[in-house]
């Protein structure tokens, strides 16, 4: 069969398992009620998703990028692994392969597109400069009118009217890629829109022309670098700035949806739904002012770790899976659909890791100079690598400081509370599955020593990740 891995950047399960497209996907295969990230940010998700293995194994992380003179490419861990890298492995077993991506961290100068024939950086039309950028002289000269579009296009990934931050890119490069009459092939597509600054397109924006103006302002005050200190616990936020972020964050997801739902028209139209296995999937959540968070940043909470996950098409097993899966079961799992047999991603551990980055260290002290002290306690935060292994209901959760706990996801999905005392042999077999967190793993060789341009610094900038 074909092979297609949609990855709905930063989409979190409880707002995108409703959508109509997700659902319908959902009800036409198998559905995961409990999906683990292997990590709560991109790109050592994605590294997990594409190689099977878990961050300390395949060692692409935010330590192992960040360097003193800026980000990395991971390329070299990469080719080390291509052996077991899915789409280098489908690409020798005679698959053409093709992937869109909205996000630089997958990106060809990044390097995790090894084994793709044909790579689209949807991310490069949509320029994005640094949240904090004030919108300057031009923007007050236009008036209420002209306001929201002119700041759309700066803080959102398109002009709210006109257009998107990739997705109709990436749509028409596959419709001609279809074209071709390449087959089989294995298509992979990032979709940004869920991601940060919240500025849904068109009918998915909730906000009319008044309300615009208000749900801009909400975006200035929370650029990336206060979110960041929020999280930080710098500060706090007035709870209708974050009922404006939820809804237009909500109304991303939404537009992320109708777009999965295209996507699947375009393979119905071109008759080839019949017979290709789709993914949809997405690589963290994200916080939206629970447990004092925004962003992806200094969490493991479910917030960021529990993610959609469906998949439907030839040789998967319609249903529901009810066990926790782990993100870096998906390449097993789609080798064995393209060798006509299920794998089932349910049977080996579902573990998360976060080996925190160097740049949210460096980021920390950028957002102090500005809005005052960092706690020691979220400091700690930052340095800590944090495992989180799960089993049935539970989420057992340690840290390299020593910290542990567990907690009953099903009795307390805000994880409030820790249930070791009460749960002694389920917590100490889940201490067994957290391993050594070495960074090294499969990936023996270290990254290259080239910096990744200033073009993608900058968009990685705007993004929050530098």
């Amino acid at each position: 069969p074909n092979l297609v891995l949609v990855v709905l950047d930063t989409a979190r399960a409880d707002h995108v398992r409703a959508g109509p497209a997700f659902s319908a996907l959902s009800r036409a295969g198998r559905s995961f009620r409990r999906s683990v990230a292997p990590a709560p940010w991109t790109l050592p998700t994605h590294a997990s998703i594409l190689s099977g293995l878990r961050p300390s194994e395949h060692g692409i992380t935010g330590a192992a990028v960040m360097g003193p003179h800026g980000a990395r490419s991971p390329r070299s861990r990469v080719e080390a692994l291509a052996d077991r890298w899915l789409s280098e492995v489908l690409r020798r077993d005679g698959y053409s392969t093709f992937a869109a991506t909205a996000n630089p961290w997958f990106g060809a100068a990044v390097g995790l597109t090894v084994g793709f024939e044909e790579v689209v950086e949807t991310w490069r039309e949509a320029r994005l400069p640094k949240l904090s950028d004030p919108l300057g002289q031009a923007d007050r000269r236009r008036g209420r009118a002209g306001r929201y579009v002119h700041a759309a296009r700066v803080y959102g990934r398109r002009v709210a009217a006109r257009g998107d931050g990739g997705g109709r890119a990436a749509l028409a490069a596959f419709r001609r890629y279809l074209g071709g009459g390449r087959r089989p092939f294995f298509a992979f597509f990032n979709v940004m829109e869920p991601h940060a600054p919240y500025v849904p397109p068109g009918r998915h924006n909730p906000y009319g022309p008044v309300g615009r103006a208000t749900a801009l302002r909400v975006l200035r005050r929370w650029h990336t670098d206060r979110m960041i200190a929020f999280s930080l616990g710098i500060g706090d936020a007035d709870p209708a700035d974050l009922e404006v972020l939820r809804t237009l964050y909500a109304g991303e997801v939404a537009y992320a949806d109708a777009w999965l739902g295209r996507l699947l028209d375009t393979l119905d139209e071109a008759g080839l739904l019949g017979e290709t296995v789709v993914a949809a999937t997405s690589d963290h959540g994200e916080n939206l002012g629970e447990h004092h968070r925004l962003s992806h940043i200094a969490s493991m909470h479910e917030t960021l770790l529990s993610v959609p996950l469906a998949l439907a098409g030839p040789g998967v097993p319609p249903g529901e899976e009810t066990g926790a899966v782990s993100l870096s079961a998906l390449a097993g799992t789609l080798r064995g659909l393209a060798e006509g047999r299920w794998e089932d991603p349910a049977a080996g551990p579902a573990v998360a890791e976060y080996e925190s980055a160097a740049f949210q260290v460096s980021g920390a002290r950028r957002v102090e100079e500005r809005f005052g002290h960092v706690p020691e306690e979220s400091l700690r935060l930052l340095r800590t690598r944090w495992t989180a292994v799960y089993e049935g209901p539970f989420k057992y959760l340690a840290g390299s400081d020593g910290s542990a706990s567990l907690h009953d996801l099903d009795a307390d999905p805000a994880e409030e509370r820790d249930v070791a005392a009460s749960h002694p042999e389920v917590a100490a077999r889940l201490r067994a599955g957290v391993g050594p967190w070495s960074g090294e793993g499969a990936a023996s060789g270290e990254p290259g020593p080239e910096v990744l341009d200033a073009e993608i610094t900058a968009h990685l900038e705007g993004l929050g990740y530098l």
